[in-house]
């Protein structure tokens, strides 16, 4: 009897101790040695990226910040691990952080000419702009900057783009410039720097959106707010 006993003892222990190992040791075990492959976070905002990882048993931690003019504010950079290394799972990931693009204080060229305002904002490492002409009543303001999109003192994102107004006489003749060839969103930019009015486009058969007539004709004299009309490609 004693034996017997003994024998169902070890039964039910064996039973017991394969139960415990099976249900609760093995799934420890393998959920240890398995990997999974880095996601790829880039663009992806903290809160998202907390969740997401959580969901593929990933921890994480922020371990910088930087600028970037890339990166929207708050979203992220890079990851460490990189995207598609493998990982076990449960891993830390090293996240770094955009702190938004670096911020630049615009110097005051209002008034300056074209070229010193140039030399002035390359020493600031401001390379973004686009020029328009901007018509002016007053003489002395030919040729000088009038005002600037950010405005003088404010602050530009690095790499952002500047608008600069060049003040030229409402009187002053100049040539009518080429827009033939040009897609219409590029030749109403062209029209807008020079400070001309788009007053009429038509449209007929030929390469879409593309202008195949212009009048004024190219060479022809125009002053400052003369209306342009345009004949594009439909």
């Amino acid at each position: 009897m004693k034996k017997v006993f003994t024998y169902v003892s070890i039964v039910i222990g064996s039973f017991f101790f394969g139960f415990v190992v099976f249900y609760f040791l093995m799934p420890v075990i393998v959920k240890y040695n398995k990997t999974i492959e880095v996601p790829y976070l880039k663009h992806m905002s903290l809160e998202k990226a907390k969740s997401f990882l959580s969901s593929l048993d990933l921890k994480y931690v922020v371990s910088d910040s930087v600028y970037s003019s890339e990166v929207a504010e708050g979203f992220i950079v890079n990851s460490e691990p990189p995207a598609k290394e493998d990982i076990k799972v449960g891993s830390t990931i090293k996240l770094v952080i955009s702190r938004g693009a670096k911020k630049i204080a615009l110097p005051g060229i209002t008034g300056l000419s074209r070229e010193d305002a140039v030399d002035s904002l390359d020493n600031y490492g401001i390379t973004n702009r686009v020029f328009i002409n901007y018509p002016v009543e007053e003489k002395d303001l030919d040729g000088k900057v009038v005002k600037t999109k950010p405005e003088s003192g404010d602050s530009i994102a690095e790499g952002g783009m500047l608008t600069i107004y060049i003040g030229i006489e409402k009187r002053k003749v100049f040539l009518m410039p080429n827009l033939n060839g040009m897609e219409l969103e590029e030749a109403q930019r062209e029209i807008l720097k020079y400070g001309l009015v788009l007053s009429e486009v038509k449209r007929t058969k030929g390469e879409v959106d593309v202008v195949i007539q212009q009048f004024p004709a190219p060479g022809v004299e125009v002053t400052f707010e003369d209306n342009v009309k345009l004949v594009v490609g439909e």
